[in-house]
């Protein structure tokens, strides 16, 4: 697996949805709070946040499936939420034992206004990539734009 495979996955990508990447990291997305979660790719640009399911592959599989790709029966679609409709974003409470207990991913929530309904989208996320951050600096909701 070269990086010169990696770039080429990530420029498709791009040039896939029509945007800059900002973001990206291994990420999870939950039906409810008991749920186990699918895995997929959990990317940032400027106008949105994009969970990319991976059913069946771990990370790296995702990202070099293109030399010898398996074409699924029906491809999942990717879940898109725009930054705009965002209006507020919940990260879990730091207790003093999550080190032990905790899952690995930090998994949030994202409250947004879909016309007239507040509805939630619940996601994980890797707390070491600089996906947080980068979040935080694009919602519209939390930096006054």
């Amino acid at each position: 697996m070269m990086q010169a495979d990696v770039e080429a996955f990530w420029a498709n990508f791009e040039q896939e949805i029509g945007e800059t990447i900002l973001s990206k990291t291994m990420g999870q997305h939950f039906s409810s709070r008991k749920s186990q979660g699918e895995w997929g790719l959990l990317v940032l640009t400027g106008s949105a946040i994009r969970f990319r399911p991976t059913p069946g592959e771990n990370w790296f599989q995702s990202l070099f499936r293109m030399a010898a790709p398996k074409v699924p029966q029906e491809p999942l679609s990717d879940i898109v939420l725009p930054l705009a409709f965002i209006t507020a974003i919940e990260l879990p409470k730091k207790r003093f034992f999550d080190f032990l207990f905790s899952p690995p991913f930090t998994v949030f929530t994202l409250r947004y206004r879909l016309g007239e309904e507040e509805k939630s989208l619940l996601l994980g996320a890797d707390p070491k990539s600089e996906f947080f951050d980068k979040l935080l600096a694009e919602l519209p909701v939390l930096n006054g734009t």
